[in-house]
């Protein structure tokens, strides 16, 4: 009997031993100089600039987004086959202008051709009001010039082409390393972008969220020692539900600020501010700083 106690007994307490150790050395995130501005108070971001009120991802949608004031401009980018980073979404060129295509098959001129205007409506289809007004996709460069104070969060759409390092050098060279806040879908694009741009802003990617998430359902979520500095999840996924109010806390207690995708209604805005989302990435800016009594005036707008 006092063989069989030992046989469990010392596993049990060299997972004791371990869990302590790692207690002992977990660290909470440090928050970034690109959220360290702003205090508090939930963060309105424009999902692809507020593809819910102009044309997505252009600089025509990031001027009217920043002209309503909003906190950060969310876009994504991807490599022309000239090697040129571009601000879209769709790794074709179909659903939101007048030509077609894959962009990693098109030349940047071929690219900057196109009306990036022709497909949005907000009917339907009755309309296109945007058709022929000169907006195009823009080069992820001219994004930095144009709004080189305007925080942003951006999406590295393919991995293993080389981006990340493109993308640093992007930075470093418009001064904008505290101005950004880098996600992706694939955990070694991240990992790659860390090696080379350390002390850069990003969030979790897939395989840390679901690690954080799995942990904090045994309750060892406060454990994690994370090396990114934002969560970006959806409420739900799968049918399954991700966000939690204790999720939530657990977060902040890691140092993390939670930032949920992609919410357009005021009531789940509502909902998730209240369970301790710390930003609502919308198509729709303006229902979010209407719900939070900001105004929805746009100020002023650049020449285009």
């Amino acid at each position: 009997m006092k063989r069989l106690a030992r046989f469990f007994l010392a596993p049990l307490f060299l997972i004791a031993v371990t869990l302590l150790a790692v207690a002992l050395t977990s660290q909470p995130a440090e928050r970034p100089k690109v959220l360290a501005g702003f205090g508090d108070q939930p963060l309105v971001i424009a999902h692809r600039g507020g593809r819910g009120l102009w044309p997505e991802n252009t600089l025509f949608a990031f001027e009217r987004a920043a002209a309503l004031k909003v906190d950060m401009l969310e876009m994504d980018i991807r490599r022309t086959r000239d090697g040129e980073l571009v601000v879209l979404h769709d790794a074709r060129v179909d659903r939101t202008t007048d030509g077609s295509g894959e962009v990693a098959g098109l030349t940047l001129a071929e690219v900057q051709a196109l009306d990036a205007g022709y497909r949005w409506t907000a009917d339907g289809g009755e309309s296109h009001p945007y058709r022929g007004q000169r907006i195009r996709i823009p080069r992820f460069a001219e994004v930095l010039e144009r709004f080189p104070e305007q925080p942003k969060v951006v999406e590295i759409k393919v991995p293993d082409v080389g981006m990340e390092e493109q993308l640093c050098a992007l930075l470093e060279e418009h001064d904008q390393l505290d101005r950004v806040l880098v996600g992706s879908f694939y955990e070694r694009s991240l990992k790659r972008f860390r090696e080379v741009c350390p002390g850069v802003a990003t969030s979790a990617g897939p395989t840390s969220v679901r690690l954080l998430v799995a942990l904090n359902w045994i309750g060892l979520g406060r454990l994690v020692s994370p090396t990114y500095q934002a969560l970006q999840i959806p409420e739900r996924s799968g049918g399954l539900q991700v966000a939690s109010e204790d999720l939530m806390q657990t977060a902040l207690q890691r140092g993390l600020a939670v930032q949920m995708w992609t919410i357009n209604e005021q009531p789940a805005m509502r909902h998730l501010l209240d369970m301790g989302a710390k930003g609502l990435i919308t198509d729709y800016p303006d229902r979010a700083l209407q719900l939070l009594g900001r105004s929805t005036r746009i100020t002023s707008l650049n020449d285009r």
